[in-house]
C-alpha cells in the first residue's frame, strides 16, 4: 500500500520533532521533508508534490496563509491542514477561502491528527470542533437576511437527513454519527452525498454555511 507523504512546515524544530515522534512509525504516513519557514515550505511542496502539508499559520519569510496560496498554484494536489496554538476567526476565514481541507490546534492528540491526515488525503475536509464553532460564529455575523431557500422542515431534504446534517456540522464524525444513530458509516456518508447533491453543495464547509443561513443550526 502506498503510504500518505506528508511535508511538515513549522518554525519551531521542536513541534516538527514531535509531529515526527507521533508519525515515525505508523505505516501509512511517511513524512517526506520539512520546512521552517513559508518560504521554504512552498520549496519542499513543489520538490516533492506530496498528498498533505502540515503547515503552521505564523512563520518567518512567509506565513502559512500566503504559503497555502501559492501552494495551490504550484501544486493543487496537496491538501493542506494548517495548525495554530490559536484558533483565530480571521485565520480560519482567510484559510477557507484559500481551499484548505482542515484545520487543528497544535495540542491535538496523536490518533486525531493522524485520523486527520488519512481523511484529507481521501478528499474530506477535517476541522477540529473548535475550529467548527468558530467557522459557525464566522458565518452567522455575515448571514444574510430575507427568506431562505430552503428553511428546516420543508420537505427539500428528509428528516433524517436533517438529523445527520445537523450532527455534521456540529463536528461529528461519520463514525460518531453512526453510532448515535445506530447506521452504519456507509449509510451516513451515503445520506451526505444525498444531501449534498439535493443542495448543489461540495463539501463540509458548504454545508456549515448552508445550515448557519436556512436555520439547521442554533449558534
Amino acid at each position: 500500500m502506498r503510504k500518505i507523504s506528508v511535508v511538515v512546515a513549522d518554525d519551531h524544530g521542536l513541534i516538527r520533532d514531535g509531529i515526527q515522534a507521533m508519525l515515525k512509525y505508523e505505516d501509512s504516513i511517511e513524512i517526506v521533508a520539512e520546512a521552517e519557514n513559508g518560504l521554504d515550505a512552498t520549496i519542499q511542496v513543489e520538490h516533492h508534490e506530496p498528498d498533505v502539508v502540515l503547515m503552521d499559520i505564523m512563520m518567518p519569510e512567509m506565513n502559512g496563509i500566503e504559503a497555502m496560496k501559492k501552494i495551490k498554484d504550484t501544486s493543487p494536489r496537496s491538501k493542506i491542514i494548517l495548525m495554530s496554538m490559536e484558533i483565530s476567526e480571521e485565520f480560519i476565514s482567510q484559510a477557507l477561502e484559500c481551499g484548505v481541507s482542515g484545520y487543528l490546534p497544535k495540542d491535538v492528540r496523536k490518533a486525531t491528527l493522524i485520523s486527520a491526515i488519512e481523511k484529507v488525503n481521501e478528499g474530506e475536509e477535517f476541522f477540529d470542533p473548535k475550529v467548527s464553532e468558530a467557522i459557525f460564529r464566522n458565518y452567522y455575523k455575515k448571514k444574510t437576511k430575507g427568506p431562505s431557500a430552503v428553511t428546516k422542515g420543508s420537505g427539500k431534504i428528509s428528516k433524517r437527513e436533517e438529523e445527520i446534517l445537523s450532527l455534521v456540522c456540529n463536528g461529528m464524525t461519520n463514525k460518531e454519527i453512526s453510532d448515535q444513530l445506530f447506521i452504519s458509516v456507509r449509510t451516513v456518508d451515503s445520506h451526505k452525498s444525498h444531501i449534498m447533491e439535493k443542495l448543489g453543495l461540495k463539501n463540509t464547509v458548504d454545508l456549515i454555511k448552508f445550515s448557519i443561513k436556512n436555520g439547521f443550526i442554533e449558534i
